[in-house]
């Protein structure tokens, strides 16, 4: 199990928070420290990933009555089908040089899936129990991982104990999606996005927002955008509207053996100032009064 994490500190809320608490403290929160609003603060992006990753667990009733009592995902499944104990609800590693501890207590994978699993964990089974002739080639059991898209484009890695109580280190390799298979350990460990609040990805393309200024959309221009790996400079061009696509060819998720790379579109949202100034209404003014004019013979 990664390292845990209060969630309900993060959220601000009582353990005891209502479905309704837990989305309504999130919204407050994702306002808060949303990216694009906080584009001078370096913390932010970090702290709205905690947020999202806190009510992505919160908002889940099995998921969270599994983060509030961990043990009972292992008391309460038998077989292939168990929980995973890898995928866990930390963040993962999104960035180079992170890493993330799972941690399942007095736990190990041998107790867990010695007898569940065929032996997988701890051999082939037990002295005494083999009939003559060559052993039965091992099963092959797949183990989902959650990780973020964030991920997915950088790569992440894993900490899994096992059940002697070494730990092994998985790395998923950036290009990995929903799907992707990763052997370490003699284990296979296959993929699965976490849903984003902010990013979604279709095949290897990934789709996401960009609030433009109303002048910059009309006149062109500069703007920083956030991407799940970071910040860009995105050139807009003039005449621009709501719901205009930016396409960034290669700029989605990477490509890895025969796939090749995504593409990163930016879907525009112009934005107009909630209280413009008297400068701001009386250039809104002459634009009217513009748009008005008949053209010229």
């Amino acid at each position: 199990m990664v390292a845990a994490k209060d969630y309900y500190k993060v959220l601000g809320i009582d353990r005891k928070a209502t479905p309704e608490q837990i989305k309504a403290s999130f919204r407050k929160l994702a306002r808060k420290y949303h990216p694009d609003t906080n584009k001078s603060d370096a913390t932010a992006e970090k702290r709205f990933k905690e947020i999202s990753e806190a009510y992505n667990v919160l908002s889940d009733s099995k998921k969270r009555s599994e983060y509030d009592n961990p043990a009972s995902q292992f008391r309460n499944s038998a077989g292939p089908s168990a929980p995973n104990p890898f995928a866990g609800y930390g963040g993962g590693a999104g960035r180079a040089g992170e890493r993330t501890e799972f941690d399942i207590g007095d736990f190990d994978l041998g107790e867990i899936f010695g007898d569940r699993f065929g032996g997988m964990f701890r051999g082939h089974g037990r002295p005494g129990s083999q009939t003559s002739g060559p052993p039965p080639p091992p099963p092959v059991f797949e183990l989902p991982v959650e990780l973020d898209i964030a991920e997915a484009m950088s790569g992440g890695k894993r900490i899994v104990r096992q059940d002697d109580g070494r730990q092994i280190e998985v790395s998923f390799p950036a290009g990995v999606t929903t799907g992707s298979k990763v052997r370490a350990g003699g284990h296979t460990f296959v993929v699965k996005l976490r849903a984003d609040p902010l990013w979604r990805v279709e095949g290897r393309d990934v789709h996401g927002d960009v609030d433009v200024p109303d002048y910059t959309a009309a006149l062109g221009g500069e703007v920083v955008a956030a991407t799940p790996t970071g910040r860009i400079s995105l050139t807009v061009p003039a005449g621009s509207h709501s719901g205009s696509v930016l396409r960034l060819r290669a700029k989605g998720v990477p490509a890895l053996q025969d796939s090749k790379a995504g593409d990163l579109f930016l879907h525009l949202r112009v934005q107009v100032p909630e209280n413009p100034s008297e400068r701001q209404k009386k250039a809104y003014e002459d634009l009217r009064g513009a748009s008005t004019e008949a053209p010229p013979a």
